[in-house]
């Protein structure tokens, strides 16, 4: 048995093989995709006998989270220990993105920003069996008080701003999964039923829901599943930390815009998506005039500089 099996997507590869050298040489043994899983061999086998190492180490990203399969591959992990006795996730953040919720109880290193011996030694720490945290270098830090102070309010923006971009970025590239599904879905659907109706996509999955096939609503429900356990969690949070900051929409007035939109989708998945088995997606805002607001995340980066 390995020691550790890492989840990763294909965008993040480089980091998972980075990862993965950087364990060998100091003497674990782990198994990844890229370098285990030979041509010709039985993908779902090999997946099998991967999610059997001692831990998963899952390389977060926007991308990660977007994926389905790593859902499965650490939801696997989890499962054989879900109190984390044994802490059989190790996650390392590679990339700036937004943890769901149901992950956040898990501490991540975050390697973000970091250079290559900073981050080695982070990911070797991280996996140690014993902690090595020493508290003969912590140093007293009454004198920095009321410097720290003085920054403060400065930073909580700053922090906030970066939490938002974070959470944007996360939800767009689980956006961009979805619509590979979508256009999917309704090229299935185009190419069995003849001359079917031209409609926007909600109305389309709609009209023909009760004509899907086995194959077809498997697709269905996996763009519903984006749609209700990611891109809501994650519209949710923006809309929480917009109205938690009021400082920063008057520092960037088109976060007024976004949290009008946002309001407006989450009215709405409670109000007709959640009830409605044959809604897939929610698109909103263009009839409203209450659409996403384009350029908001390069604002926001401008803005953190």
């Amino acid at each position: 048995m390995k020691d550790f099996f890492i989840s990763y997507t294909a965008n993040d590869v480089n980091w998972a093989i980075w990862i993965s050298k950087i364990l060998e040489e100091s003497g674990f043994s782990t198994v990844l995709q890229a370098k285990d899983f030979r041509p010709g061999a039985n993908f779902v086998y090999e997946m099998f006998k991967a999610v059997e190492a001692e831990r998963t180490i899952a390389v977060y990203s926007a991308d990660y989270f977007a994926s389905l399969f790593t859902m499965a591959e650490w939801g696997a992990a989890f499962q054989a220990d879900p109190r984390g006795e044994k802490r059989p996730i190790i996650p390392i953040k590679v990339k700036p993105c937004e943890v769901p919720k149901m992950l956040k109880s898990i501490v991540f290193v975050d390697v973000v920003g970091k250079d290559q011996e900073t981050s080695k030694q982070l990911i070797l720490d991280a996996v140690a069996n014993e902690n090595p945290f020493d508290l003969s270098k912590a140093e007293f830090p009454g004198s920095k008080v009321s410097h720290q102070n003085h920054l403060a309010p400065d930073l909580s923006t700053k922090e906030a701003a970066k939490s938002l971009l974070e959470i944007l970025d996360t939800a767009w590239a689980t956006f961009q999964a979805q619509v590979k599904l979508r256009n999917k879905l309704a090229q299935k659907v185009k190419d069995r039923i003849q001359n079917t109706k031209h409609l926007q996509y909600e109305e389309f999955f709609h009209e023909y829901f009760d004509q899907m096939t086995a194959d077809e609503l498997i697709l269905h429900r996996t763009i519903r599943a984006y749609t209700s356990t990611v891109l809501a969690e994650y519209n949710q949070s923006a809309l929480d930390l917009i109205k938690q900051n009021r400082a920063l929409s008057s520092e960037l007035p088109r976060l007024n815009e976004l949290k009008s939109h946002l309001e407006l989708w989450l009215a709405k998945f409670h109000g007709i998506f959640e009830s409605t088995p044959s809604s897939c997606l929610i698109y909103v805002g263009v009839e409203e005039k209450k659409g996403f607001p384009v350029g908001i995340e390069e604002e926001l980066r401008a803005y953190l500089g």
